[in-house]
């Protein structure tokens, strides 16, 4: 049988808000995909054994602890899978290089596609963290204009209460002087009749 073009992967999940063209398994997936079949896939593949418990009709005796024949078997089955391996990615990298004009051609178009998707991908990503930087100078300011307004309303509120404290003692200090004066007064004037009876001047107000 052989192998299938080279072809991109199909599209994984999307980037969360990306568009659907971005996808990291299409764009970041060896080569050869998975997908692609080998020359060698027609061959029978034979299933691993466990050595400790070959298959039937054998059976295990207790008595011998040898494993050879079922540690052979599974070295097989490895070398086996190895070149098969190794013939698919062989063949198809061999493509791109000493195949036909049309497989040469699209071995060239997988790689310029996957090379553009990542530079679209990448140009996005610039775009995005614009955005987000924009978005977080903008969620800065904002906020240092709240801040700003908070520490105005602060200070405006400090100083109209200060002012009211102060307008407030300077009404009850005057009220103290007022009431200080009219009871000078008061005491001048009962000295003031005092005197006229007493000469004598006993409260020493009258100088």
């Amino acid at each position: 049988m052989a192998t299938s073009l080279p072809r991109i992967t199909p599209r994984g999940t999307p980037v969360p808000g990306a568009p659907r063209s971005f996808s990291a398994n299409s764009m970041y997936v060896s080569y050869p995909p998975p997908h692609l079949t080998s020359t060698m896939d027609f061959l029978h593949m034979p299933p691993r054994i466990n050595p400790l418990a070959p298959p039937p009709p054998r059976k295990r005796i207790n008595a011998s602890w040898e494993t050879i024949e079922q540690h052979l078997h599974n070295d097989r089955r490895r070398i086996f899978m190895q070149a098969r391996e190794h013939e698919r990615y062989h063949s198809a990298w061999a493509k791109g290089f000493y195949g036909p004009p049309a497989e040469r051609e699209a071995y060239r178009k997988h790689f310029r596609e996957v090379l553009k998707e990542q530079m679209s991908y990448q140009d996005y990503q610039k775009k995005q963290d614009l955005k987000n930087k924009i978005h977080e100078s903008e969620v800065a300011v904002e906020y240092d204009k709240i801040c700003l307004q908070e520490d105005t309303e602060k200070f405006i509120k400090r100083y109209t209460y200060l002012k009211n404290f102060r307008d407030g003692n300077k009404v009850i200090m005057e009220n103290q002087w007022r009431e200080n004066r009219v009871l000078r007064q008061h005491e001048n004037k009962v000295d003031r009749e005092m005197m006229k009876y007493n000469p004598i001047n006993w409260s020493c107000t009258l100088k």
